[in-house]
Formats: C-alpha cells, sequence, structure tokens
C-alpha cells in the first residue's frame, strides 16, 4: 500500500519537471507521441489477456509444465507481433509524412526519429511487459507496484540530469523514457521467475496448440484492447489535429490529474481479474458477491475524491506546474465524470474478463470505437465545445458499458448461482 502514494508522489514531481524542460509546445508533442508509440501495446491480438486467464487456470491446478508452455508461446507469439508493428509503423509513419499531418514538426527536432526510438523501445518493452501479466495470473501485483516507483525514480533523475545537458529535446526525453521503461520491466521480469524457473520463456518450447487456446481467448480481449485504445489515445491526436498541438497541453495536464485516480483504482481492481478466475473455478458465489460489494464501496470513495477534485483542480496546478494554463471549468467537470464513469465500468469490465463472459462487453466496444471520434468532432466543432467536446465524445460512448455491463454480471451471476447450486 506503500508505493501507490509514492507512485503518485513521484508521478507528479515528474511532470512539472518535463513541462519545464520540453515547454508548453513539445510537451504536447511529446504527449501525443506517447500516445502514438502506446498503440503498439493494444495490438497483441489478446494473448497477453488470454495468457493471464490461462496462466491463472494453470497454476491453480499445480499444472507447471502447462503453465512454461503457455508462457513460452506467449512470448514467441508477441515477438513476432512486435516485429511487425515495429518495421510497419516506421514504415507508414515516413511514407505518409504524418508529423506533418499531425502538425508535430518543430524546427530543432527531427520527428520522424523520434517515433522511430519510441516505436522501437515499445515494441521490446511489448515482449518484456509480459512479465506483468505473469505477476497478475499469479496475483503479486505489489512486484509491478514496486517495479513502477523504481522505474519512476529513475525517469526523475534522469529527466534532471538531461535538463543539464540539454536543452527542450524530445529526443533526450524519448531516449530516457525507453530506457527506464525497459529497466522497469527487466525488473518485475526477474521478480516473478526468481523462485518460478517455470515462468521463464524458452523459444522451443512454443507450441501452437498452445497458441490456439490464447487467441481463441483473446480475440475477445482484443476487442476490448481496440476500444480502450480508441477512447484513451486518439484525444490528443484529434486536439492536435483540429486546434495544434499547444492545446494538447491543458487537456493532457487535466486528464492526467483525473486519470491517477483511474490508476490507483486500477491498481486495487486489477488482482480482481485472476481472483475472480479461481473464485469461479471453485465456484464461491459469496465470494465473488462479496468481493463486488467491496469493490463498489472503494469506487464511490474514488468517485468522492474526483468530485472534490472539480473545485480544487485549478489551484492545485497553479502551484504543481508553477505556471497559470486556461483549462476552462467544463472540461475539468467533464473530465472528472468521465474517469468515475469508467471506474465503475472497469469494475464490472474486471469481473466479466475474470469469469471469460465477454460478449455482451465486446460489441459494446466495438459500437464505442466506431461512435467515438465521430461524436467528438461533433461537440467539438458542430456543437462550438472546444476541448470539452473531445472528452463529452468519450464520456457519451463510455457510458454503455456504465449502464449495461453491471446488469450483464448481476444476471451471469445468478445465473450461475442456480447452476452450481443444481450441481452440489
Amino acid at each position: 500500500m506503500v508505493m501507490k502514494p509514492l507512485s503518485i508522489l513521484l508521478s507528479m514531481v515528474y511532470t512539472p519537471l518535463v513541462l519545464a524542460f520540453l515547454g508548453d509546445t513539445k510537451f504536447g508533442i511529446w504527449a501525443i507521441v506517447l500516445n502514438i508509440v502506446s498503440w503498439i501495446n493494444y495490438f497483441d491480438i489478446g494473448i497477453g489477456n488470454g495468457l493471464r486467464n490461462k496462466l491463472t487456470e494453470s497454476i491453480a491446478l499445480g499444472k507447471e509444465e502447462e503453465s512454461r508452455r503457455y508462457v513460452s508461446t506467449a512470448y514467441v507469439g508477441t515477438a513476432g507481433i512486435s516485429f511487425v508493428f515495429c518495421v510497419l509503423i516506421t514504415l507508414i509513419w515516413n511514407l505518409f509524412r504524418l508529423s506533418t499531418f499531425f502538425k508535430l514538426d518543430v524546427p530543432d527536432e527531427n520527428t520522424n526519429l523520434i517515433i522511430f526510438f519510441s516505436v522501437l523501445f515499445v515494441c521490446v518493452n511489448f515482449v518484456l511487459s509480459l512479465s506483468k501479466t505473469s505477476a497478475y495470473a499469479i496475483q503479486q501485483p505489489g512486484i509491478i507496484s514496486v517495479a513502477s516507483v523504481v522505474g519512476q525514480a529513475l525517469q526523475i533523475a534522469a529527466v534532471l540530469i538531461i535538463s543539464a545537458l540539454f536543452h527542450e529535446s524530445m529526443l533526450a526525453i524519448a531516449v530516457v523514457y525507453g530506457f527506464v521503461s525497459l529497466t522497469d520491466s527487466t525488473l518485475v521480469y526477474f521478480l516473478v521467475t526468481k523462485k518460478r524457473k517455470y515462468l521463464r520463456p524458452k523459444a522451443v518450447l512454443f507450441n501452437r496448440d498452445y497458441l490456439k487456446p490464447l487467441l481463441t481467448l483473446g480475440a475477445g480481449f482484443f476487442a476490448l484492447q481496440i476500444s480502450t485504445l480508441v477512447l484513451n489515445t486518439t484525444d490528443n491526436l484529434l486536439i492536435s489535429n483540429l486546434y495544434g498541438s499547444a492545446e494538447v497541453t491543458p487537456y493532457s495536464l487535466v486528464y492526467k490529474v483525473f486519470y491517477m485516480l483511474v490508476q490507483i483504482h486500477g491498481i486495487i481492481i486489477l488482482p480482481m481479474w485472476s481472483a475472480y478466475t479461481e473464485a469461479a473455478a471453485r465456484k464461491d458465489i459469496v465470494w465473488i458477491r462479496k468481493t463486488m460489494k467491496r469493490v463498489n464501496q472503494i469506487t464511490l470513495v474514488f468517485s468522492a475524491c474526483a468530485v472534490i477534485g472539480i473545485f480544487l483542480f485549478e489551484p492545485f496546478a497553479a502551484i504543481w506546474l508553477h505556471k497559470k494554463l486556461v483549462y476552462g471549468n467544463r472540461l475539468i467537470m467533464i473530465v472528472a465524470i468521465y474517469m468515475i464513469v469508467q471506474m465503475v465500468a472497469n469494475n464490472y469490465s474486471s469481473f466479466l474478463c475474470g469469469v471469460g463472459h465477454i460478449k455482451v462487453s465486446t460489441v459494446i466496444a466495438i459500437i464505442s470505437a466506431v461512435l467515438n471520434i465521430p461524436l467528438s468532432i461533433l461537440f467539438a466543432q458542430n456543437c462550438g465545445m472546444h476541448l470539452s467536446g473531445i472528452i463529452l465524445g468519450s464520456l457519451s460512448v463510455m457510458m454503455m458499458s456504465f449502464l449495461v455491463l453491471p446488469v450483464v454480471s448481476y444476471r451471469w451471476l445468478a445465473k450461475k448461482e442456480v447452476e452450481w447450486r443444481e450441481s452440489e
């Protein structure tokens, strides 16, 4: 529990350091670059989430050899996907001159080179981060928290060093960010596999028969990942294209502060995914109901914090960043509501993913991905809501999950309760 507040504190220190180093315009561009390269993490075709469920099941049943084969197959499959995406994104970015399209060009920086290094680091980390999936499968999320805090501390130290050597260099930030991300994932790998050799991948253990269940289970998860990609990473691109990269900075800062609540909330509920998988295997309906109630109570506390944050954000941001930016009360309020809705939806999405009942979630994800960008543009431009309209589009589609997933979850529970009672 100590790691969570420490992680928040380090994150709050890191952001103003980078903003001061890069300046408003380059900070906005760097936020967009991070969004773009983060896309890679969503394109494992669901292998990572499929591995999480299968690994949890095999570990619970004591099948270490099966666990090793699942892990090895997932690593090899993800490595292949990672290589393809590294080549494709680099080629497409340069061929279609996307730096110019997204208005990311600046006179003293080679944006294409920054994208290349960022993509390269993310692709390597894409494979290494499967160690975090293993950590969740063995229900040891604390390992990830420790590694994350170490990585954040290294990020801050690195930014302080490059600030003395360079001036407004996005390339330096990109290289530092990439190296530290690799350090983070490598640390998790060693901590997870030190006493669990069966979680160490070996290429010779790759087996297509083990890849199929990962992909079959992961197909629905992949649709969910694409929806998350559209909701969480396209806003900055839209803003840059419609209003210029400088406008990304205030939006991304409001989003970042309130998203911290979602991140902390996520640290709490992410282990529940594997716990729900194990409980469903044990047919422990009582534990599931009690846990869901407890998680909802926790979410209520986080929601109250978001509401309080609406009134405190601007004075807090002025002190935090050592400068005043124009945000707008409407933007702050809609972002706060969006985060509350997202946390509630995440509660039930985590449960449904854990028990493998994701058909409805998948349909909602596809609809959300299709509607998000058109709605954001409609509210932003046609309704004259500017930045507030961008996040309102995301909020509108997130409401589907907020309203539907609780109903689906409790119906599943009611059905299984009857089935499990009759099978006894």
